[in-house]
């Protein structure tokens, strides 16, 4: 490991940065090494112009690659080298404003059903009950559950930040019926040990193949279940600052957004009152 490196894993640690975006950051720095076969530290800000429009122009990264990859070239700059930013010229692309292919009520009961794992299948039926993210869930320990009081407790989500989220009674049903078959002791999800964490990747798989299975044509991602959350509690009246709080965003402005989104809804589509009633939960 290079001294430099060394120096940028430090600060990150030090600053409090999750592990995926201490990935994300030394992978795209050392994807800049790479390209020069030189140390980042002794790049010009015009070779790290060039770079950027070398991921643009051949490598034809997507918009939020090409900003990762600046905010990464950014935080070496600035923070650790304290090398002044007025001196970079790096292009700064704004987000694609793009709307992602939304799940009605029916196609979301229709994956949970064509899930061939009880694990996999509760994990799902929970984001979509509670708007959690698949880091949300695979993090989640039995002492977050609070039954009684109907919520559940989300540790150092993103953001490091704690919130509650529900837990309807839907999904406590599909819980206890995971629970007999695989007795967690500490993490909720676990993988082959019960004390790790379950992988994230299963769960990307898992969707992609239910959706599949169910016949539906659309895009679906684990996140998908995030934006049904989301999308199908304001078509049954939650108010938005309500729904901004369960969902941990920081500002209004980044809720708001599934209001222009349900307006493409079919507003007939029924909301079940707790999200998850007999349709597809296991008995």
């Amino acid at each position: 490991m290079t001294p430099l490196r060394q120096q940028v894993i430090n600060y990150m640690t030090l600053r409090g940065f999750t592990e995926s975006t201490c990935k994300a950051y030394l992978y795209q720095l050392t994807e800049l090494a790479k390209y020069f076969h030189r140390s980042p530290d002794a790049l010009s800000d015009s070779e790290l112009q060039e770079y950027v429009l070398y991921l643009i122009r051949d490598r034809h990264w997507s918009r939020s690659s090409c900003r990762q990859a600046v905010h990464a070239i950014r935080f070496l700059y600035s923070k650790v080298l304290d090398r002044p930013l007025c001196q970079l010229r790096l292009p700064y692309q704004k987000k694609d404003q793009k709307i992602p292919d939304l799940l009605y009520p029916d196609e979301v009961h229709a994956i949970i059903r064509h899930c061939t794992h009880v694990k996999q299948q509760s994990a799902i039926a929970l984001s979509y009950a509670t708007g959690m993210r698949i880091g949300e869930i695979c993090a989640l320990r039995i002492d977050d559950l609070d039954g009684p009081h109907h919520r559940i407790k989300v540790r150092q989500g993103k953001g490091l930040k704690d919130r509650y989220v529900l837990f309807p009674e839907g999904v406590k049903r599909q819980l206890r019926y995971y629970w007999q078959r695989y007795q967690p002791i500490d993490v909720l999800f676990y993988g082959q040990h019960k004390h790790r964490s379950y992988d994230a990747k299963y769960l990307r798989l898992e969707i992609k193949d239910a959706a599949k299975r169910a016949g539906i044509q659309k895009t679906v991602r684990f996140h998908s279940l995030r934006h049904a959350f989301a999308t199908h509690q304001l078509m049954a009246g939650m108010p938005l600052t309500r729904l901004q709080l369960l969902l941990g965003h920081r500002h209004l402005s980044t809720t708001l957004v599934y209001l222009q989104w349900i307006a493409m809804m079919d507003p007939c589509q029924k909301i079940s009152e707790d999200l998850l009633g007999p349709a597809w939960c296991v008995s």
